[in-house]
């Protein structure tokens, strides 16, 4: 009988999410302009952060490129020497590791490397934003140095319970403005948010939904840490495990719209599968 309920429960779950896809996408595809707001690789930046020692976080790569009409710029992981870790929503960028300050040389630590090719997950929707995660092969493997280093994969496709404190890294805007980037590596502390609770009335009322491949995490005290603009693909660190992918959310900083991540431990088979190719 316990089986039975929540089979039904889990059934009548998945049927409601469905429902709630569809409504979703029709809104947004009836308002182009609304699209904008959800994707944030134009709204993810790190939100009450502080800057980070410079190249202690050795995996961070930044993205930087041009889609003919405005500069884009995404974080991305390093988790292999010729593999790069990012979000869907950032194609078509050359990829620098060893950054700290972009407005200065530092000719000693950084590392160029051309995409030779984007690879996208097969079954990314850029409307409701699922499975939003990308790895970029490099043209040439990098140099392993103090400033340019792997992070591992996470080995346990365990959740990330609600409560869990967690980094977030990037680039991107430090105000809840897209002009207003961060020249220096920012990280700030996010808290893990119970999906149920993220996609309640409210917070975001399913709209984008949270699925059980996404990870709710923004701030639950007093200040305003979160991740924002051009900080999409960056990474979302537990316990010292990679634990998250930035993708979307709804502005920046504010409570009842945290960031969300895509959970890598739900896509390790098609990122090893990927990288053996």
């Amino acid at each position: 009988m316990l089986f039975y309920v929540q089979y039904f429960q889990t059934s009548q779950w998945q049927k409601h999410q469905q429902q709630k896809q569809r409504e979703y996408r029709a809104r947004r595809n009836a308002d182009p302009e609304k699209r904008e707001i959800y994707l944030r690789s134009d709204c993810t930046e790190i939100i009450g952060g502080v800057d980070v020692t410079p190249h202690s976080l050795p995996y961070m790569a930044l993205l930087e490129g041009n889609d003919g009409q405005t500069q884009k710029r995404c974080g991305g992981i390093l988790i292999h020497q010729q593999w790069v870790l990012t979000s869907a929503h950032c194609p078509h960028m050359k990829v620098l590791l060893g950054v700290h300050a972009i407005d200065k040389e530092e000719n000693d630590t950084r590392q160029f490397r051309k995409v030779k090719s984007n690879v996208p997950h097969p079954c990314y929707d850029n409307i409701s934003t699922v499975n939003d995660i990308m790895l970029l092969k490099l043209d040439k493997k990098i140099k392993i140095s103090k400033a340019v280093n792997v992070l591992p994969l996470p080995d346990s496709v365990d959740d990330v319970p609600a409560g869990t404190v967690c980094s977030v890294s990037g680039w991107g805007s430090i105000k809840n403005n897209a002009k207003a980037m961060s020249n220096v590596l920012k990280s700030a502390n996010v808290t893990v948010i119970d999906r149920w609770k993220c996609n309640s009335p409210e917070y975001y009322n399913m709209d984008p939904i949270i699925t059980y491949k996404m990870l709710c995490a923004g701030s639950v005290g007093k200040t305003r840490e979160d991740s924002c603009q051009g900080d999409s693909g960056g990474p979302l660190v537990c316990g010292g495990k990679l634990r998250g992918v930035v993708s979307n959310g709804s502005k920046c900083g504010i409570k009842t719209k945290p960031g969300v991540y895509t959970m890598v431990s739900k896509y390790l088979d098609w990122i090893k599968k990927t990288i053996r190719k």
